[in-house]
């Protein structure tokens, strides 16, 4: 089947979801070998992949996932297609406010080594070392960075691939979407503006229940302070989109350099600043907007404003350094 559809591929046709399915058993059951992969890959790229294969690749590669326990919680998966290490880690300052919440917040990381992934790596800093998933300590932490297991098929048969592509593929889009617990609320930052209904149609395509979508002024791949951001939800098998500006959800407006850090160690000393109540601000206002987003379009604020007063007084009144102190001691 896959050289078939490298052929229909070359000739300009889409895949259907059928086709999708049937290529990617052969490639994560180990029946294709890495030129073969390559080859699909790079003509899936050069002729564009449509909403319709980019869904269909990820439900395919979720089959060939590890079944993890699931835990009796909400969780959300809070996304990022772009790791700037220019700025603080906001995905990372994000996590521990949801999990003080109560909001299970989620992260996997596929590679060998751990700082591949930047809030891997900034929750490393902080003396983390256990990455093993453990459901009970979900549960009681509401928080979990988690690395799947490296003999997992998907792994064992993209990663040669993944390594040797150095153009933009399908594997950069599933390695962050395969969702491997089964968040029924994602928050997802992408890179340009014109993703981001993309990514609110592949979403509906996904059965998700409740996503949002977005990308900040320059293509700045979350909420951003120093002007509009394109919102897209995805909920109810409808997409609404708007745009949001700091003054208009009650934030000082503020140039992203603001939030700049030298390195990450920097990056982290900043964050816990902010949750100490050391610094507001840019870095504040930041992690506030994004972790309000997040936490309405959860389902645990009514609205974007009533999560802004949420992730407000979760970190004036030292929830989320209480959180960030209890994770670093329950995972070290």
């Amino acid at each position: 089947m896959i050289r078939e559809s490298i052929n229909r591929l070359i000739s300009g046709y889409d895949l259907t979801s059928t086709d999708i399915k049937e290529v990617f058993d052969e490639i994560l059951s180990g029946l294709a070998d890495d030129i073969l992969t390559s080859s699909f890959v790079t003509a899936l790229r050069a002729k564009g992949e449509n909403d319709e294969e980019i869904s269909a690749s990820i439900l395919a590669a979720r089959d060939f996932l590890p079944k993890f326990s699931l835990p009796k919680i909400d969780l959300i998966e809070n996304i990022s297609f772009i790791d700037n290490e220019n700025f603080i880690d906001i995905p990372f300052a994000m996590d521990i406010v949801l999990a003080a919440c109560d909001l299970g917040s989620i992260k996997y990381n596929l590679s060998e080594f751990l700082d591949f992934n930047r809030s891997f790596m900034t929750l490393k800093n902080a003396g983390v070392e256990n990455f093993n998933y453990d459901e009970n300590l979900l549960e009681k932490s509401y928080f979990s960075y988690f690395q799947i297991p490296q003999d997992t098929n998907y792994v064992k048969y993209t990663k040669n691939v993944s390594k040797s592509l150095h153009f933009k593929n399908i594997f950069n889009i599933l390695n962050k979407m395969l969702n491997p617990l089964r968040a029924k609320n994602q928050f997802i930052g992408v890179e340009t503006r014109d993703l981001v209904e993309k990514f609110a149609n592949i979403c509906l395509r996904l059965n998700n229940e409740n996503t949002m979508v977005l990308n900040g002024d320059n293509n700045f791949p979350f909420a951003s302070v120093e002007g509009d951001t394109f919102v897209a939800e995805a909920w109810k098998n409808k997409i609404f989109t708007y745009v949001i500006n700091p003054e208009l959800v009650g934030l000082k407006t503020a140039s992203l350099d603001d939030i700049k850090c030298d390195n990450s160690f920097h990056g982290l000393e900043i964050i816990k600043n902010v949750f100490q109540n050391k610094i507001k601000g840019a870095p504040y206002d930041i992690i506030v907007l994004n972790s309000a987003l997040a936490l309405y379009i959860a389902k645990k604020a009514e609205s974007i404003m009533d999560g802004i007063l949420l992730a407000k007084r979760t970190i004036d009144s030292n929830l989320a350094n209480d959180k960030y102190n209890q994770i670093c001691e329950i995972y070290s």
